[in-house]
């Protein structure tokens, strides 16, 4: 029987869901698990014990990591950045070498590299959104949907989050509303439900404690407030990670900066593991209200400075995850800081700690809608974190595009912009 255009399309973004979950899945075996496991041993122990493990790892792990990198630059491609490439420059086709910047993005992670395994998962996602539009034989308009999809997919499940892989496709992947975003959206369903019902892993930041809403008067002072210092914070880490793309000589060879990279990170993880790797397990602590004022500031400056390190030495990797640790610890120090003074006020300091991440994901990455809806599906509060989401994400989002009008990425990411500049190009 002849399949029909929506066919295809309806058999391509099963394909893609499917594979996309199975792909995060996989990920999560490879790198998440090595590298959660390993730093939160690291983390128990005292810093003698820890030493040989947390310095070594890190540096041989990334020298080898850099090695491939070097003689195989084709690994070195890949991310957000990539998919964004291949949908407006080179027909919604991902090339199958891209795999190899996933591979290379899960490594970086297991040995503890500052990094996340979003971005890769949004690289794997639309990689096998391409190949499925291939095998069903799409037209180019379904590629770009199946593209998208595949990368909703990726979101939805390496964030457990479906609604977020939705929106971060219409924020930063160029998606639409119209009849296309119905195979996104599916897709992102299918990816989060073969993820959630092989782990079981659904609200992997919901707090222990039920929370209540913010009080008035918290929402309408101190919530805007913080989505004020939000946006500095925001600034304040692209400002470093860009500083850092310059500071390895760029006569190095690619191999042994990124192995004084990972030095670098690793004596830092002596003292401080918790900043190692994705940083997931230290969200979880965050949440739990395990640390103080004081580590949530050292944490916080920390792990920017990690992140930057990482990168700028040349490793591969996702900068989603960071971004999210970077937040929970900017909620955690304003939250518990505020608590200590004004307890009627910030009676629940961990709802500022998922506050935290929605604020300096629409500030860092530009993803206001996506933010609040990620960190809403992760934790589970949708009804507590939708208001004070809403006005401190906005406050972060529309300031940070005054203080810079590039994301993380490097990317102008505001539609409205690029449709300015192209009228002006046109007229």
């Amino acid at each position: 029987m002849q399949l029909t255009g929506a066919g295809r399309l309806i058999i391509g973004t099963l394909l893609t869901g499917i594979l996309a979950g199975l792909g995060a899945v996989g990920f999560h075996y490879i790198a998440d698990n090595l590298g959660e496991i390993l730093f939160a041993w690291a983390d128990t122990q005292h810093v003698i014990t820890r030493l040989p493990i947390v310095l070594i790892v890190p540096t041989v792990g990334l020298m080898l990591i850099g090695i491939f990198l070097q003689k195989f630059p084709a690994s070195r491609v890949g991310g957000v950045v990539e998919v964004i490439d291949s949908l407006e420059k080179h027909h919604s086709l991902v090339p199958v070498i891209r795999i190899l910047n996933v591979a290379m993005s899960s490594l970086v992670l297991a040995v503890g590299g500052s990094v996340g395994p979003e971005g890769p998962m949004v690289q794997l996602g639309a990689l096998l959104g391409s190949q499925a539009g291939k095998f069903c034989g799409v037209t180019k308009r379904q590629m770009e949907t199946l593209v998208r999809a595949g990368a909703a997919a990726g979101i939805a499940a390496a964030f457990r989050s479906p609604a977020g892989g939705v929106l971060l496709t219409l924020e930063i992947l160029g998606a639409r509303f119209d009849r296309d975003l119905t195979a996104i959206s599916v897709a992102s369903g299918i990816g989060y439900l073969v993820r959630t019902t092989i782990l079981g892993d659904a609200f992997p930041f919901r707090p222990t404690e039920v929370l209540a809403t913010l009080p008035t008067v918290t929402l309408v002072i101190l919530v805007p407030i913080m989505g004020v210092l939000a946006a500095l914070a925001g600034h304040f880490f692209i400002w470093l990670f860009e500083k850092w793309q310059h500071i390895f000589p760029a006569q190095w060879p690619l191999w042994f900066s990124i192995t004084v990279g990972g030095l670098m990170v690793g004596v830092i993880g002596i003292w401080f593991p918790q900043v190692l790797s994705a940083g997931y397990p230290t969200i979880i602590k965050a949440i739990h209200g395990d640390f103080g004022f004081e580590m949530f500031v050292a944490l916080l400056l920390l792990k920017m400075l990690v992140t930057s390190i990482t990168f700028g030495s040349g490793a591969v990797g996702g900068l989603f995850a960071p971004t999210l640790v970077i937040g929970s610890l900017f909620g955690g120090a304003f939250g518990y800081g505020l608590h200590a003074l004004f307890p009627s006020a910030v009676p629940q300091p961990v709802l500022f700690v998922l506050l935290g991440m929605i604020v300096m994901f629409g500030s860092i990455v530009k993803g206001y809608w996506s933010g609040l809806l990620m960190i809403a599906d992760l934790s589970g509060c949708y009804h507590q974190l939708l208001m004070p989401g809403l006005i401190a994400g906005g406050i972060s989002y529309l300031i940070s595009w005054q203080l810079h009008e590039k994301s993380i990425f490097g990317l102008t990411l505001d539609p409205g912009a690029k449709r300015e500049a192209l009228v002006a190009v046109t007229t």
